[in-house]
């Protein structure tokens, strides 16, 4: 199956402009970037421990399998003399409950809990159509913590059961660009893939996706959405551009915090956005983000508050879970 393919479907899915804005991360000594199936799987990882555990902190919380679903190549359906077309593993969280019960990546899920599973379609615009249902059945599947999947790989098929672990409510995604930016639409986080392969560590990659699952955890979408603030063009002026900046700089400050409960140094936030910085793709900022200097500080302030605090400690601008 192509990558590739499989994440411009992905992107097409989900695609959805809000908060932007990366943070830092932490683990592993550095590394050459990794690419193609294994940056999916350490995104899938991050993924699921910022939000297995920081579940106490959420507002919105599902059961979580480990698993990022994909589409399979339309040319592999077209030569079997199939328009549609079946969502397949792309990726699969280290030591997660899909990749213990036994799950592998490129195997077909037919169906859930003896449910098929639904298919998806291209249209003649190249857009695909359906993939959100199925994604959206698979996770509903899982609505008591345990699911029964039915699998293919070719000419082969059995059934799997797997566990899940409750998190937060977020998707994690990769969005195929040569851009380097991140997003958060309240409902998935997605990473540009040259912003991923560029992250030095799998601490700091975590720090950019901690900052954006952060938008989710503070609710951030819905309270500009309550404000009536713009965004696009008109969210760089006046009361829009503040209130925006006000949300990065507390999802700034958060972000520390989840990386630490998830595992990870919340120093590689600093480090992240320090190197980012002085490589000149954020010299002077924006009227919603601000420059990276001010950032640096806002987090080592952060890193130390949340020290001061210990292993019980809150920030301040947390608003109590659901």
């Amino acid at each position: 199956m192509e990558l590739a393919l499989i994440r411009r479907v992905l992107s097409l899915l989900c695609l959805v402009l809000g908060s932007a804005g990366p943070v830092a991360a932490q683990q592993a000594p550095e590394h050459s970037a990794p690419s193609g199936r294994a940056l999916d799987e350490q995104v899938a990882t991050i993924g699921h421990r910022l939000a297995v555990a920081n579940l106490a902190w959420c507002q919105d919380a599902q059961w979580l399998p480990g698993v990022t679903l994909g589409v399979e190549d339309p040319g592999i359906a077209t030569r079997l003399g199939r328009r549609e077309l079946r969502l397949t593993v792309l990726a699969l969280a280290r030591d997660g409950p899909a990749s213990q019960a036994g799950l592998a990546p490129d195997e077909v899920v037919e169906s859930a809990n003896g449910m098929p599973l639904p298919t998806a379609s291209q249209a003649a615009n190249g857009a695909f159509v359906g993939v959100e249902q199925a994604r959206e059945t698979f996770e509903a599947a899982f609505a008591d913590g345990r699911a029964v999947l039915g699998l293919r790989r070719g000419a082969a098929s059995r059934t799997l059961a797997v566990r899940a672990e409750r998190g937060c409510t977020s998707r994690f995604l990769i969005l195929p660009s040569r851009q380097r930016n991140a997003f958060a639409n309240g409902r998935s986080v997605q990473i540009t893939s040259r912003l991923a392969e560029e992250a030095r560590r799998e601490d700091e990659l975590a720090a950019v996706l901690a900052h954006e699952f952060a938008h989710h955890v503070l609710r951030h979408r819905a309270r500009l959405d309550a404000a009536g603030v713009e965004r696009g063009l008109l969210g760089n002026f006046g009361r829009n551009a503040r209130l925006i900046r006000e949300t990065e700089e507390e999802a700034d400050r958060l972000s520390v915090w989840l990386l630490a409960r998830a595992g990870y140094d919340p120093a590689a936030a600093v480090r992240f956005w320090s190197w980012f910085g002085r490589r000149g793709f954020n010299m002077l900022g924006s009227p919603t983000h601000g420059g990276w200097r001010g950032r640096v500080a806002r987090m080592e302030a952060e890193i130390a508050a949340m020290r001061a605090a210990g292993a019980n400690g809150r920030p301040a601008f947390l608003p109590p879970a659901g």
